[in-house]
């Protein structure tokens, strides 16, 4: 058994959850159960339910975790942390003792204590933690860059699959599950001032029910003559971006799916973590990044020369899937088998008892 602590919540988003469900799918390939644990929302469990996922452990909301997670890793041959904050050195040391520890996309310098470090930065290849001090007598393995991004398993022919779009083209708009900076309206201000230049498109929204912008969007679609707006549903997200031309993202998990189904997107970040991300993909023409700065304007004036363009398009469609071919969780969960010895793997149980 393998327990994954991931992140969920309006505040955080879930992205992490997205990934936990990714790599519960491919370790059940090598025979390891997955089983979650995170904070109870609402939008996380149901996802969790669609997908078939065992019965989460629950973590309290206002106290602290560790207790909890402890109590169910007992018998586990390896935890994985997903997180938004960086993990601490009293976590890290707890849960990684007498089991193996995979860390995800987590830039504290407790990774260390980790066996195993997944870092969707950059396009290199794997390379070893040398410049990190090791911890417990550990070195950790670091699987750097987007080909280790774990993604849902209908995404790996997801790109191949990508037939004749609908006419006239679909814009899809995301900014994620929970899109705290309330970006989801601008962008489709910036839509509005495409359309007055461009050719013809047609507008998809993708949202969350939960987040304070949903009430808002049936009128606002409207007035665009646009398509109704889609439920943020992980298993459907692969169908709206199969029949996009073009993508506006916000940085996170989506935009990784868009570049599996080679999607050209153009993508706006709120924060210096998304832009972390956002330079090597756009550095390798796989996205438009607009960075933090962006403005209406500036993002009408992308989505018009995109649309014009289908060379362009194409070309980042070719190399989004160069970097994310939709197996990064069958690349990270093969990984974590060949660390886990026979000794890892004996005596351990189901802990569905907490």
């Amino acid at each position: 058994m393998v327990l994954c602590w991931v992140d969920a919540g309006l505040s955080v988003g879930l992205g992490p959850v997205s990934r936990g469900l990714a790599l519960a799918e491919a370790l059940a390939g090598y025979g390891l159960p997955c089983r979650l644990a995170l904070a109870p929302d609402t939008t996380a469990l149901a996802w969790l339910r669609l997908a078939g996922a065992r019965p989460p452990v629950l973590l309290p909301e206002d106290e602290p975790a560790l207790p909890r997670l402890l109590a169910a890793a007992g018998r586990v041959a390896a935890v994985i942390v997903d997180l938004k904050r960086p993990l601490t050195s009293t976590e890290a040391h707890a849960l990684g003792a007498g089991r193996r520890l995979l860390v995800v996309d987590n830039g504290g310098a407790n990774v260390a204590a980790a066996d195993l470090v997944v870092a969707p930065l950059g396009c290199g290849a794997e390379r070893d933690g040398r410049d990190l001090r090791p911890e417990g007598g550990r070195s950790p393995q670091w699987l750097v860059g987007p080909a280790y991004v774990p993604l849902r398993r209908v995404f790996r022919l997801a790109g191949d699959l990508r037939g004749a779009r609908p006419s006239p083209p679909v814009v899809l708009v995301s900014m994620g599950a929970c899109d705290p900076a309330g970006l989801t309206l601008p962008a489709l201000e910036s839509v509005a001032l495409a359309r007055e230049h461009a050719t013809a498109f047609t507008v998809r929204v993708v949202a969350n029910r939960r987040v304070p912008v949903w009430q808002r969007l049936p009128g606002v679609l409207r007035r665009l003559d646009a398509l109704p707006v889609s439920p943020l549903r992980p298993d459907d997200m692969v169908t709206e971006l199969a029949a996009a031309e073009l993508a506006i993202l916000s940085m996170g998990v989506t935009v990784y799916e868009a570049m599996a189904c080679g999607v050209p997107a153009i993508v706006v970040g709120r924060s210096r973590a998304d832009l972390a991300h956002m330079r090597p993909l756009a550095a390798a023409g796989a996205i438009v990044s607009l960075g933090l700065g962006w403005t209406e304007e500036r993002l009408a004036t992308a989505i018009e020369e995109l649309l014009a363009s289908p060379g362009r398009r194409a070309a980042m469609g070719l190399a989004s899937r160069a970097l994310v071919d939709g197996r990064g969780a069958e690349r990270v969960a093969r990984r974590l088998d060949a660390v886990l010895t026979p000794g890892c793997r004996a005596d351990v149980g189901d802990p569905m008892r907490v």
